[in-house]
């Protein structure tokens, strides 16, 4: 009879350890996985990330939805309208040649745009190889009415064409 009870406790041993063993494993393996898991969804977010930050600003609206305004700032007749025609060619089939001449120095092209049209102001910059664009300033927009982007035509762009 002691060999029988002895005989049951060993198999308990066994029991208990087998399930420690087994449960141990487990828990190792869900803790690794778990932990391979957040690895991989942290390199999901940072390449999310990265694309976005890396990603070239898109124009919120497209070229011939965009109102554009071209002033002359220089003593060269038509040139507004030279500028206003080149857009036209380039998908921005709302650009106006406008009269009026806002203050300023005219010696370079500036493209300026009113608040929420930074990125349309951008690609209208970009058709015309503009580095220089900023918010609209008071003096041109008291002369271009609702346009959301305002080319102010300066000498730079008078001794570039015919």
């Amino acid at each position: 009879m002691l060999a029988l009870v002895a005989l049951a406790a060993i198999a308990g041993l066994i029991i208990a350890v087998m399930s420690l063993g087994s449960s141990g494993g487990k828990s190792t393996s869900s803790a690794t996985h778990a932990a391979a898991g957040t690895a991989v969804a942290k390199k999901h977010v940072q390449a999310k990330h990265h694309a976005a930050a890396t990603a070239p600003a898109a124009r919120t609206t497209p070229a011939a939805e965009t109102t554009v305004a071209v002033l002359n700032d220089t003593e060269t007749t038509g040139l507004a309208h030279r500028v206003s025609s080149e857009l036209q060619q380039r998908g921005y089939s709302q650009a106006a040649a406008l009269s009026g001449r806002p203050a300023g120095s005219g010696q370079t092209t500036v493209v300026e745009y009113t608040a929420g049209h930074k990125a349309d102001a951008e690609g209208v910059a970009r058709s015309l190889s503009v580095s220089n664009v900023q918010p609209l300033e008071t003096s041109a927009g008291s002369l271009t009415g609702s346009a959301s982007v305002v080319v102010v035509v300066g000498a730079d762009k008078a001794a570039s064409g015919p």
